[in-house]
């Protein structure tokens, strides 16, 4: 926004030199970004927030500087016009769109040069002159802020204008000689055939005035914000109108920029009013909230001791109704240009920022020191984090948010995402039930720039129903490591990933008697590559290798990955073992290995499990630690049987086991398992 000096003079007597007057506003919330001289005259680039299009006029600014400064706002008289009773033929088929729309026909119109003074005015602010009559459309846009157009009256299809909604396909050239088509989502001002306008945009080009122009239909009207700027947006066209109407302009503004124009139009073009029509909500004044506050709440929040005078005299001079009592209580009433002032601490920062946050007297903020207690699970969280690190998976951060279409690819549509009631793209319509397929696209990313070996892990949290999660996602993928001893690459495999995972609950001192793996039936998941994670009785998560539709559903070709995903919140509530130290053992160790036939459906965890109960129970001796060593399906054994083998290792405290006493409690355990769990010794 570029105000002219010489303009604002014409409003406020600017008592104070350029520097100070920049320094001025920028503390009061309109930064001065630049200061430049065009001809005679001083002009201002103002950076104006989106919460103030009062300020895009020099009428605004003229108000801000009177009340910064404290001198008298002297703004233009306006002279009524005489008005005949004939209506224009204005018709508004679009209320939402359009609140209110005022058409005034003026005949025999002079159209001809602008006068000296406000072609001076308009040049300063980089606008060039193209005839009196929409010269002095753009003259009050600039001093009030209320976009005008002027059609040529004698081009109007029917003498007639409809604000409507575009149809699909139709064409409009604009002023700029440029065709553009419409569509619905767009507003325009038509006559009886077609549109010559884009609403609150740019006018047409078949009804803009020329030198011949003789009579004209001059438009003031407020639009619906959301509207032009989704129309500014779709047609890639930005203009001095659209740029205020998106932010919204005063509606009791309409009419006065109406009257304005007319004004000086008559004045410098001559003609006569033969018609003038009002239509819509326009007549309807609503006035803002009162706020209700106090002197001293005032003070409080400014930490300063101001009287009711000064107050008072800031709150008038930027256009508030004030009203105040003896015991320094006020009742503000906030002009109709001022809907972003909505209670008490606006009303605070009006009265601060008039005064300058650089006037305030410096104080010494008060400290309390509080205790902040830190959360647990932070502490437990890093040293997960520490450990996957520790065994060569990098931990990666992914966006939270993922589409519908993303979860479907997953084979999750079944979970329940929090849609997100304004998404800023379609990409990001939900808030993530699973880390998997943010995952997936990590991996995807990865693959197509050249990384085909990744392991890597996230501590994010998935958005349930009806809470948030923390939660653990791993996902593996390629070549364990390049090591030169190795005689072949060793290609990841699901034990890599649960062994990862109890190395993992080792350090996090959990007890490993209380994790187990079960069979589980995601579908996600290749068949016999996908297992439950049980902690004490209670699923905590997933594991497995994913199913190879999915990964070309993603992008993902060729490539074997095996993804982890598992119930932080649940971890952390679980108590850990005490760290202590356990005596070196005195007497070594008997290793004995069994092989076993089993029923398909039998898992190699509840054989260990179970052998591990059983292996407390055994005469002066136990199982000390257990190893799975391979799993067998072929010819040698039934189609419905898979064999087992396993190293057991026997110790005792108290002695050192002999042969015969191993080879006994051994045999017994083979016969139990043969009586409980119908297997078959090999």
């Amino acid at each position: 926004m570029k105000i002219s000096i010489k303009w604002l003079n014409d409003y406020v007597d600017v008592n104070v030199p350029i520097e100070t007057l920049s320094q001025r506003l920028t503390m009061a919330g309109l930064e001065v970004e630049k200061i430049e001289k065009v001809g005679g005259d001083t002009v201002f680039e103002l950076e104006i927030t989106p919460n103030r299009p009062d300020c895009l006029n020099m009428l605004g600014l003229a108000r801000e500087t009177s009340a910064i400064l404290n001198v008298s706002f002297n703004p233009p008289k306006i002279n009524p016009v005489a008005y005949p009773k004939k209506k224009c033929d204005i018709t508004i088929d679009d209320n939402e769109g359009c609140l209110g729309y005022i058409g005034a026909l003026v005949e025999n119109v002079n159209i001809g040069k602008t006068p000296k003074d406000m072609l001076a005015r308009l040049n300063a602010l980089g606008l060039r002159s193209i005839n009196n009559i929409v010269d002095i459309t753009n003259f009050v846009l600039l001093e009030t802020g209320q976009p005008l157009h002027a059609f040529d009256y004698d081009k109007l299809a029917g003498g007639k204008i409809v604000v409507r909604r575009a149809s699909k396909g139709e064409k409009i050239v604009t002023i700029d000689d440029v065709e553009r088509e419409l569509d619905p989502s767009i507003l325009v001002i038509a006559d009886a055939e077609r549109p010559v306008a884009i609403a609150g945009v740019m006018g047409g080009k078949e009804t803009e005035v020329t030198a011949s122009t003789k009579n004209i239909l001059l438009e003031s009207a407020y639009f619906d914000p959301i509207l032009i700027r989704r129309a500014s947006r779709k047609l890639g066209l930005s203009t001095d109108s659209s740029y205020r109407f998106e932010r919204g302009v005063d509606k009791e503004m309409v009419d006065t920029g109406s009257v304005r124009a007319l004004g000086l139009i008559l004045e410098l073009a001559q003609g006569a009013v033969l018609a003038r029509s009002m239509t819509g909500a326009l007549k309807t004044k609503k006035s803002l909230k009162k706020i209700l506050i106090s002197l001293d709440e005032i003070n409080h929040h400014i930490g300063a001791k101001l009287n009711t005078a000064k107050c008072r005299t800031i709150l008038k001079k930027l256009g508030f109704s004030v009203q105040s009592d003896d015991r320094n209580h006020f009742k503000i009433q906030p002009p109709p240009f001022r809907e972003d002032i909505k209670g008490k601490p606006d009303i605070v920062e009006e009265i601060i920022r008039i005064i300058g946050y650089d006037n305030l007297p410096l104080t010494v903020p008060s400290i309390i020191m509080s205790n902040i207690s830190v959360d647990p699970r932070r502490g437990k969280r890093d040293k997960i984090a520490r450990n996957l690190c520790s065994q060569g998976l990098n931990e990666v951060i992914t966006y939270t948010m993922i589409n519908q279409a993303e979860l479907d690819r997953a084979r999750q549509h079944h979970l329940a995402g929090q849609k997100i009631q304004n998404p800023l793209t379609q990409d990001y319509e939900m808030m993530r039930p699973t880390l998997l397929p943010s995952l997936l696209s990590i991996l995807r990313n990865n693959i197509n720039k050249g990384q085909k070996n990744v392991q890597f892990f996230e501590l994010g949290k998935i958005y349930l129903p009806k809470k948030e999660q923390e939660t653990l996602g791993i996902l593996l993928s390629g070549i364990k490591s390049i090591d030169w001893r190795d005689e072949k690459p060793q290609v990841i495999d699901y034990y890599d990933l649960k062994g990862i995972i109890e190395n993992m609950f080792l350090d996090y001192h959990l007890d490993l008697k209380e994790v187990s793996f079960e069979i589980s039936d995601e579908e996600y998941f290749c068949v016999g590559q996908r297992a439950n994670i049980i902690l004490k009785n209670k699923r905590i998560g997933v594991l497995g290798q994913i199913d190879e539709d999915i990964l070309t559903d993603f992008g993902i070709k060729r490539t074997q990955a095996f993804f982890a995903q598992i119930d932080l919140e649940t971890v952390y509530r679980y108590k850990t073992e005490c760290v202590h130290f356990i005596p070196l053992p005195e007497y070594p160790s008997v290793q004995r290995d069994i092989s076993l036939a089993v029923k398909k459906d039998l898992s190699a965890g509840k054989i260990m499990r179970t052998l591990r109960e059983w292996g407390k129970t055994l005469d002066g001796m136990e199982i000390v630690s257990m190893r799975f060593i391979e799993k067998y399906e072929g010819e040698k054994i039934a189609n419905d049987c898979r064999g087992y083998v396993f190293s057991l290792q026997y110790q005792s405290k108290k002695q050192t086991l002999r042969d015969d006493d191993v080879s006994c409690a051994h045999k017994k355990l083979c016969e139990k398992l043969v009586e409980h769990l119908s297997v078959i010794i090999r």
